[in-house]
This record gives structure tokens, sequence and C-alpha cells, in this order.
């Protein structure tokens, strides 16, 4: 079940609500893509696209992003390392409170994108510490989170069930665990101060019995027991080293146990949503599923099963 499944099957019995989401995926789409084209052209950063190659900038990961959407939007013809600008986008309407509410990160992120890209100075984690956590724990993450759990199971675990939750940051995916299943929760989390608030939010459901917490980078988490499931919702592209934090996971593994992954990839609205992401803190933007594939196998696990929408891939893995 991929994620636009679980969408049109959540909303089965409202296919009112199921519209207005995947309205609101189509206006956050069409209003970066406005946003970012607006942006560039104010600051002639177009042009220097058009005269520059990409890997020229100070930023070329997020020049060869900024370049891709453009093509792949229609809005740009590739010539060698250049791009030619064929036309430029309408300005969209914003229906939906999901879309209205993502507004002002979209606003953030592309307004920092110019230092970026010329600089290479992107924004402090201080100054936007609050638009990465509405990156983080919005509608779309929590649906791509849920889908994750449905589809592989984590909804059938028992109590006696161990998932450890790999790096949540503002608790996201953590809650969507609570939930969503019964088994015992292990935090994995590499800052201080996103573990006081993940504690807080647990204690705030009342769940505290259920969940521990180890202070740890991805790459060098000790558990000293191993685990049915480890969960990693949006990861990989927001640490240092994804294989070496990939390796770790599969260490944390019984024989019998699983890797359950949903994550963006560099596709279709997945790329889109992921230049917000780039500028607001992730590490580097999100693998291609070729990539992501491979990073799995060089962690020995093995591919289960592969769901891909919407730039997601859920993601089941066994260790090989």
């Amino acid at each position: 079940m991929s994620l636009s499944s679980y969408i049109l099957r959540r909303f089965l019995r409202n296919p009112r609500e199921a519209l207005r989401i995947k309205r609101a995926g189509d206006e956050i789409k069409e209003y970066i893509i406005w946003r970012l084209f607006n942006q560039l052209q104010s600051e002639d950063i177009l042009r220097d696209l058009q005269t520059q190659a990409w890997w020229n900038f100070k930023d070329g990961v997020l020049a060869k992003l900024v370049c891709d959407i453009l093509v792949d939007e229609g809005l740009a013809k590739r010539r060698g390392d250049f791009i030619e600008v064929t036309g430029s986008p309408s300005r969209p309407s914003i229906t939906t409170k999901e879309a209205a509410d993502m507004v002002s990160v979209i606003d953030n992120a592309i307004e920092a994108l110019p230092g970026a890209l010329v600089a290479g100075e992107k924004p402090s984690r201080e100054e936007v510490k609050a638009m990465s956590a509405k990156l983080l724990d919005n509608f779309a993450v929590r649906l791509e989170f849920e889908a994750a759990v449905e589809a592989f199971g984590l909804d059938s675990l028992s109590s006696d069930a161990t998932i450890v939750d790999v790096y949540p940051r503002v608790g996201a995916s953590t809650l969507t665990l609570l939930e969503h299943t019964k088994a015992r929760i292990i935090v994995v989390e590499p800052f201080s101060e996103n573990l006081e608030l993940v504690k807080r939010l647990v204690n705030l459901q009342g769940q505290q019995e259920r969940v521990s917490y180890v202070l740890s980078t991805p790459e060098g988490a000790e558990l000293g027991e191993k685990v049915d499931v480890v969960f990693m919702g949006e990861v990989i592209h927001w640490t240092l080293n994804p294989r070496l934090a990939l390796s770790s996971c599969r260490k944390m593994l019984r024989e019998d146990g699983f890797l359950a992954m949903a994550q963006t990839v560099y596709s279709s609205l997945g790329k889109i949503v992921s230049l917000a992401g780039y500028v607001l803190g992730a590490i580097q933007p999100p693998p291609t599923s070729d990539e992501l594939r491979e990073m799995l196998a060089s962690a020995a696990f093995r591919v289960d099963k592969w769901l891909e929408s919407l730039g997601v891939a859920l993601v089941r893995a066994s260790p090989s």
C-alpha cells in the first residue's frame, strides 16, 4: 500500500476529504514553484543559472536541485550544465488550511535560498528552529508515517514488542508510534533539547511507561539489547552519515526483526518539497530510489517491500 493508496483508503468513506488532502498537496507544490521562480528572478539568480554551470555556485548541490525542479516542471530546458528558462508559473490559489499552514515555512526557506546559493550560507539551526519543526511535523508527514505503520504491520505488534524510533527530532514519529501501536518504544535522539521535547510530548499523552530514551546520534547508538523493529521517519537526508546510520540500525535488530522506513526520495513532489528541507536544516537533498536501495544493500539489508508514490518511499527491509 503506497502513500497515495493509503490516503484513498483512509478517506474512502469521505471522498471529499480525500480530494481536499490531494488539493492541499497540489497547492503546496504549486506555491513552492511559484515562490521559487519569483525569488530567483528578483535576485537575478535566474539569469545566472542560464550563464553559469550549477556546480559553479557556492552551494552546487542546491543549484542542481533548483535546476532539476525548474526543468521537471517545464519552466526550463537543460543545456548541458546550464538551463534555459522557457516559461513562468502563475500565482496559485491557496484554499486549504493545510497548504496555508505551510506558506510561512516555504516563504522563510525561499527567502534564505539566495544566500545559500550564492554565499553558501544557510540559516543557523536556532534561526529556523520553529520553521523546521513545522516542516518535520505536519499533515503530510503524519500521513506518511501512519501509512508506513499500517503497511508494515506495526499496528499488529504486541505490547511485548520493541520499536526503536530513530532521530524523531520534534516527535512526530514518536507520537505516531504511540497512537498506532502497542509496542514499547526506544527513542534515539542526538540533541538533548529535542529529547526533552519528546519526553514532554510523551508525558502529555500519559505514556511514560512505554517509552525509554537514548541520547545518541543514529550512527553511534548502543542499546544493549536487540529489538523487533527500527523505525526511520524522514531520517536519511537529515543525518551526517546515512550509510553508517543504516549499519547502526542493522546492529540493533534481532535476526527476525526489520527496518520500517518512510523516506522522501528525489522525484516528484518529494523533490520539490525537499527544497525547503534542505535550506532549513537537512544535510543533503533526499536520495534517489536507486541510491536508497544501494544504501540499504551496503548496510546488509534485504528489501522486502518497496511502496513508492508522490515522491515518498515506504520501505520494509530485513537483515540479509
